[in-house]
């Protein structure tokens, strides 16, 4: 772990963070936060500078890229580049499609499984992957209209000959595409069951929580937020631990953001995590040093 990461909160904490960016960091009283405008302006430059040619996944790159995307930015991203750079041994790219988060979940979550196959944690989570057709039905999704959407990641969840065939599974657009759409199915679905929970942090913008899942889960190319990360945590029983590339300032280096499910897996011994790179809109998938 790094010496940066925060306590794993709760479901009711990490919800309760909502109001506020995910990538918030500690204050450290400087006066060097960039305005308002300054990182709405470098938000759009980074936007505008993604061409529709870049692939879905990138294969593992190493960190020189990022360094080069920001190196005329602002000084605070230019520090905290570094700090990754000297901190993690290389990162995947995701796609700026609205999708870049279940994307990179899914493809790293089945990267873990095919690298510690035959594990007891690569059987509980292959386990839990698999009945979230269960928590499909019970949310009242048909899963017989639905069974081509979780075939997919079934092939995607099975352990590959290499991870260069995982890599085709999730560059492959229309079968990508599949996937991430069973994942948002299953985030709604999770969403439903525990309405209870969801519902106190979202009706303050929308009406309702099924509103809030027709039109900010369920549709593709809508990007994710708190409650989407909570919910998929908990499906998939991982913990998604988040480096924050943000203009907060922070004495850490780095500020991570650790989501963990509310039901975690149960297995002896070392239990993995995903780890992705969060910049202003955006997720990509990292591998911290060690």
């Amino acid at each position: 772990m790094h010496p940066s990461d925060t306590a794993a909160p709760t479901a009711e904490q990490g919800l309760d963070q909502q109001q506020q960016p995910i990538e918030n960091g500690a204050d450290t009283g400087k006066d060097d936060r960039p305005s308002d405008e300054e990182i709405l302006r470098y938000e759009r430059a980074i936007k505008e500078a993604e061409t529709g040619a870049s692939p879905l996944i990138s294969d593992i790159l190493g960190m020189q890229g990022l360094e080069k995307e920001f190196a005329s930015g602002l000084e605070i991203f230019q520090r905290k580049v570094k700090h990754l750079s000297q901190t993690c041994k290389g990162m995947r790219t995701v796609k700026r499609d609205g999708n870049c988060f279940y994307r990179a979940l899914s493809f790293r979550f089945c990267e873990l499984l095919w690298e510690r196959r035959g594990t007891p944690w690569a059987q509980a989570a292959l386990a839990r992957a698999a009945s979230t057709k269960d928590i499909m039905t019970e949310m009242g999704y048909d899963m017989s209209l639905l069974i081509d959407f979780w075939e997919p990641f079934e092939t995607a969840l099975k352990p590959q000959e290499d991870s260069k065939t995982l890599l085709e599974i999730f560059q492959t657009e229309y079968v990508s595409d599949t996937i991430v759409c069973y994942l948002r199915l299953v985030t709604a679905a999770v969403l439903k069951k525990y309405r209870d929970l969801f519902e106190a942090f979202i009706l303050d913008s929308y009406p309702s929580l099924d509103a809030f899942i027709g039109s900010q889960v369920e549709p593709m190319n809508i990007e994710a937020d708190q409650p989407h990360i909570v919910a998929i945590s908990n499906a998939l029983g991982i913990t998604i631990r988040i480096a924050n590339l943000d203009p907060t300032p922070t004495d850490a280096g780095v500020n991570y953001h650790e989501l963990s499910p509310m039901e975690p897996l149960e297995v002896p011994g070392d239990v993995p995590e995903v780890v992705l790179l969060y910049r202003p809109g955006h997720y990509d998938v990292l591998y911290p040093s060690g």
